[in-house]
């Protein structure tokens, strides 16, 4: 059996080192949702097999302080019994490792690519404490809902409301333990009317956003009990001074606010290290291809493969975590079989990456209301102009190349608020991914 929890369906994937109920469940086998990759199947995932190949690499030393890669897979192959063994090597996986290692468990941990080669590294490197969920928890909550079912509308508000809370204080955390991989960023929201339809998260409410954003965005500090640089205003001149990509036609002014900005991959890898430092065996590019049983039916291991090498051997563990993120359904068929219920729902997001020249060095932009609804940040980012997201239901594929037709609607949404002199052309896009997002299915 497989325990999962529906008020973890969206949050990200960075909380999970701060569980504090991580080897609390009693069944055999635990199921983590909103994380890295982990192993789906080759049948479907035809992009797994480009990830690594059998080159049986020459050992190296290790980062001072921490075994080497070789001798981590020799424990791994020991015939040990670890405490908990964690399938999955993204931002959840490492978290959930040095959550464990920490608390002094005997810990293992295998990714069948490299660490934060998936989802963990395909964000919008925002570490954003969800204004978005603030905007569509209020519009639910004023809405016709309130009148025809209050006590689980403001049950649903007050949940949603008490995530984005969480996200404000797990957002000053990573700002102060991590203050070398995360800064500040100031996105400035841009306002050419002072009414606007059709109304931003379908509420007559949002409609006059222009006028409410100053105050709305105060609440949003508050939130972080205004740990955060404060928000303000940019009037129309200033604005040219600032952003002077943004066009000006009739400008009103725009309302700026701050976000935590964060290289993903390195935070993955430092959460992973860090396990490793913790006492934790773990190994890239070793892959789990079936569990093993007991009489009774419940895992006690698993067969992995070293895909560098293609030997495979048994690790048993009392607790076999999955940290699969979107490929946590294709872990549970190799536990429960094929005809196992979906617990997980896959979303893909696309970003490119522009010339820098698009954006200034010091603060990005946020488009609202985009043509159809999602919100689209326009961020600097290691000299560059980072573009996302899109956000469309599918299922989960490794190293996939991003839509074309998506990549032409991010190019044509940003030329919405810049200057007309400013042409986004398909040549400008320097680079471009598509990440999935682990989302909680029906059946949870």
């Amino acid at each position: 059996m497989i325990q999962n929890s529906r008020s973890i369906r969206r949050m990200t994937a960075y909380r999970t080192a701060a569980r504090k109920t991580l080897l609390a469940s009693s069944f055999p086998v635990i199921a983590l949702l909103p994380s890295e990759r982990s192993f789906c199947s080759a049948e479907r995932d035809v992009g797994l097999e480009t990830t690594a190949v059998i080159s049986f690499p020459k050992a190296v030393d290790g980062p001072k302080g921490l075994p080497s890669r070789s001798n981590q897979v020799q424990k791994l192959s020991s015939n040990e019994v670890y405490d908990v063994l964690i399938i999955g090597g993204g931002a959840t996986g490492a978290g959930t490792a040095l959550d464990a290692a920490s608390r002094g468990y005997k810990t293992a941990l295998i990714e069948r690519g490299d660490f934060s080669s998936e989802t963990s590294s395909r964000s919008t490197k925002l570490i954003w404490a969800g204004i978005k969920y603030m905007a569509t928890a209020s519009a639910a909550l004023l809405s016709r809902q309130l009148l025809t079912n209050p006590v689980d509308t403001i049950n649903n508000f007050l949940g949603e409301m008490k995530m984005v809370y969480n996200c404000h204080r797990e957002r000053r955390y990573m700002m102060e333990k991590q203050n070398h991989l995360c800064n500040w960023i100031p996105i400035a929201i841009p306002f050419d009317k002072w009414y606007v339809t059709p109304a931003p998260f379908g509420h007559p409410l949002f409609s006059f956003f222009p006028v409410l954003a100053p105050f709305v965005l105060k609440f949003y500090d508050a939130l972080s009990s205004f740990q955060c640089p404060p928000s303000y205003i940019l009037t129309p001149n200033k604005a040219k001074v600032v952003f002077p990509q943004l066009s000006q036609d009739n400008l009103k002014y725009c309302a700026v606010f701050y976000e935590a900005q964060h290289d993903d991959a390195r935070t993955n890898l430092a959460i992973a290290m860090s396990a490793a430092e913790h006492g934790a065996d773990i190994a890239n590019y070793v892959q789990m291809v079936d569990t093993i049983k007991d009489q009774a039916g419940k895992v006690v291991a698993v067969t992995a493969k070293d895909r560098m090498t293609g030997k495979s051997f048994e690790i048993r563990a009392k607790k076999i975590v999955f940290c699969g993120g979107p490929f946590t359904d294709d872990l549970r068929k190799l536990e429960n079989g094929s005809d196992v219920q979906p617990a997980v729902r896959g979303a893909h997001g696309t970003h490119i990456v522009l010339p820098g020249y698009f954006c200034p060095s010091d603060i990005g932009l946020l488009d609202y209301q985009t043509s159809d609804g999602r919100f689209l940040f326009f961020l600097p980012w290691q000299g560059h102009t980072l573009v996302g997201t899109t956000d469309k239901k599918g299922p989960a594929e490794t190293l996939p190349g991003p839509p074309e037709n998506e990549v032409d609607w991010i190019l044509k949404e940003c030329s919405k608020y810049l200057r007309k002199d400013i042409e986004f052309r398909r040549s400008d896009v320097l680079s471009a991914w598509r990440g999935w997002r682990p989302l909680a299915g029906h059946t949870l």
